[in-house]
């Protein structure tokens, strides 16, 4: 289903698009919070706290979401110690939700999956780059030594393996909001 700006056919308030911009950087917040405590979940948590500005983008808007994504990128690297899990929020999975909502307007979907693909690979070069340069006491590749000069190939060639399968249930997510959650849910249409 094409995602358009706002499903409402009048426009939402300037204080609900506010305080729902508040409850999801609250919502997120917590979520990150709890990748300290659940070190395990460093990779899903920025995921699922990134499927939320969906719903600021539904509800309110693409701007409204971007502005949501803005002060959690902002608050999360201040507030919540997990480096990894804010990284990688910050670095691709907070903005590609609503990116994801912008790329569906591309009509060529060859274009469309290229695109994709080159801004994912090339937030995580910057993510590897991070951990080299900034995060030096972290090893990215750490369990990989079996696959020597071919670790870093190996582990970008998972990503994108990765990629895949969350592009798709991204999408399925979507739908879910829109035709399951806010129709049965929250009686919206």
């Amino acid at each position: 289903m094409l995602l358009e700006d706002n499903t409402t056919n009048q426009k939402p308030s300037t204080a609900f698009c506010v305080a729902l911009g508040g409850v999801i950087t609250s919502l997120v917040m917590l979520m990150m919070f709890c990748a300290t405590m659940f070190p395990m979940l460093d990779y899903a948590i920025p995921a699922y706290a990134g499927f939320l500005m969906v719903v600021v983008i539904v509800e309110a808007g693409k701007k409204w979401a971007l502005l949501t994504y803005c002060a959690c990128a902002v608050l999360c690297p201040l507030m919540t110690p997990d480096y990894q899990a804010n990284l990688l929020f910050v670095l691709f999975m907070g903005y590609y939700p609503i990116l994801y909502v912008m790329l569906g307007k591309i009509k060529s979907s060859f274009f469309r999956t290229l695109l994709k693909f080159l801004i994912f690979n090339a937030a995580i070069i910057m993510y590897a780059l991070a951990f080299q340069y900034i995060f030096t006491t972290a090893d990215l590749l750490e369990g990989m030594e079996s696959f020597g000069k071919w670790a870093a190939p190996a582990l970008l060639l998972m990503a994108n393996a990765f990629f895949v399968v969350y592009d798709y249930l991204l999408g399925m997510l979507i739908d879910v909001y829109i035709d399951w959650f806010r129709t049965k849910i929250l009686n919206r249409r």
